[in-house]
């Protein structure tokens, strides 16, 4: 490890620490988080209906626009809750990131998942949670809970009403308005640490950028994690890039 990436490491430690003891932290899981306790990544979970309809999944960057090519081939939604009830099975089992994660102190977690892992871990450690998968949860609480998960894509439980398509993500400021204006309050009042996130998620790009917009630059310090790969690879390159265009994100 070099002196540069250890430096990095322990001042995220020091200061992510800090934070979590004043309550004043936050987790944003996304697909890589649950890659591993047995659900599909982005590509796995459209690559066969896309190849019904003849597109290569790994030559697209842009699967939100194929996700909208299947729909708008079949023309129903039904094609698409039962590719997320097909793909995102309920059977896997939560994995040491998991584990690690509910035990720590944090009250707040994000997720653009449709699974249940991150609920699961919760029920293991024996700590009550409260989740919100649509803005209507946000108006109610879970007595006494410890935590609280905001499921802002929707829930497998609810696969109709999940966000997938591109249609979904041009009106989502407006039919899920609520979510992203706690998101909001959460990115400008809490230290986020992002796990398994490409950031190749619009509405996270967008809210992203606002919060920046809005402070003019004065925003707080994030954190992501990603699996130690060659610096020269141009995914690397790319997602390294699009963080930095999303105001301060430290990469560890």
């Amino acid at each position: 490890m070099g002196y540069k990436r250890e430096k990095m490491i322990h001042t995220f430690i020091k200061n992510y620490t800090e934070d979590l003891l004043d309550s004043k932290v936050a987790v944003f899981g996304g697909a890589g988080l649950s890659v591993g306790a047995g659900a599909v990544s982005w590509k796995e979970l459209l690559r066969e209906a896309a190849d019904d309809i003849g597109v290569d999944v790994d030559k697209e960057y842009d699967l939100v626009s194929v996700a909208q090519y299947i729909y708008n081939e079949s023309n129903s939604r039904n094609k698409i809750t039962k590719l997320i009830k097909n793909h995102i099975q309920k059977k896997g089992e939560v994995t040491e990131n998991h584990r690690i994660l509910a035990n720590l102190p944090i009250k707040t977690f994000w997720t653009t998942n449709y699974d249940e892992y991150i609920e699961k871990s919760f029920e293991q450690n024996s700590k009550l949670y409260d989740v919100k998968k649509s803005v209507q949860d946000l108006s109610s609480e879970v007595k006494n809970s410890e935590v609280t998960v905001y499921k802002m894509h929707g829930d497998i439980n609810r696969a109709h009403d999940a966000v997938l398509i591109k249609d979904d993500y041009e009106i989502y400021g407006k039919k899920n308005e609520l979510f992203t204006q706690a998101l909001k309050g959460d990115l400008i009042s809490k230290t986020f640490l992002f796990i398994g996130f490409s950031f190749d998620d619009p509405n996270l790009e967008n809210i992203l950028s606002r919060v920046r917009i809005m402070l003019e630059g004065n925003t707080r310090t994030h954190y992501c994690f990603f699996k130690e790969i060659n610096k020269n690879d141009y995914e690397f390159r790319k997602i390294k890039n699009k963080k930095k265009e999303r105001g301060r994100m430290e990469v560890c």
